[in-house]
């Protein structure tokens, strides 16, 4: 049988693999396109990534939805697993040693002892990451931008960052913020 527009969701859910060849012939290059725009730094995660997701659709048809498009169903999936293949993929890089991070360089202060250590003392219950970013933004005036591609997290973690950072200070320096 002849596989088409008009009858390969049918074939596709009676697991003719005619169909799935359909599917990655015809829509490939959208699943291909939604996967590399998360995946773009792991090439060889976004190719096998590409594998999972043409699998998934072959075991979960039965699911698709016939009121939405096929290929925003297609879409969501392959967007699902790039962004569970980056989730493992952050999850097991290496993290980079926080010691060895400059935090309390001397360029990083004023040269006013007194006004340094003041400082010092107000991020010093914070963690170390937490000091860094702290010192980058507030001290250093770098963006949140900057700092966010800098350490590899989102604007979004950094502002939760800093806002609980603010309440950690407060509460362990009470007699400044009367």
């Amino acid at each position: 049988m002849k596989i088409t527009e008009e009858n390969f969701l049918k074939e596709l859910q009676r697991k003719n693999e005619d169909a799935l060849e359909f599917v990655v012939k015809n829509y490939g290059g959208l699943l291909k396109a939604v996967i590399h725009r998360i995946l773009y730094d792991y090439p060889e995660d976004a190719e096998e990534c590409l594998y999972d997701s043409v699998l998934k659709i072959w075991k979960h048809i039965n699911s698709y939805n016939k009121q939405n498009k096929f290929e925003n169903w297609i879409a969501a999936i392959a967007k699902y697993a790039a962004l569970d293949r980056l989730r493992i993929i952050k999850r097991l890089e290496p993290m980079e040693d926080i010691d060895v991070l400059p935090i309390s360089d001397e360029s990083v202060f004023t040269g006013n002892e007194s006004f340094d250590e003041f400082f010092a003392e107000l991020i010093s219950c914070l963690k170390e990451e937490d000091k860094m970013i702290f010192v980058k933004i507030f001290w250093n005036g770098e963006s949140i931008d900057d700092v966010a591609v800098q350490l590899g997290k989102s604007k979004n973690s950094l502002y939760k960052r800093i806002s609980r950072g603010k309440q950690k200070i407060i509460k362990h320096n009470p007699d400044y913020f009367k």
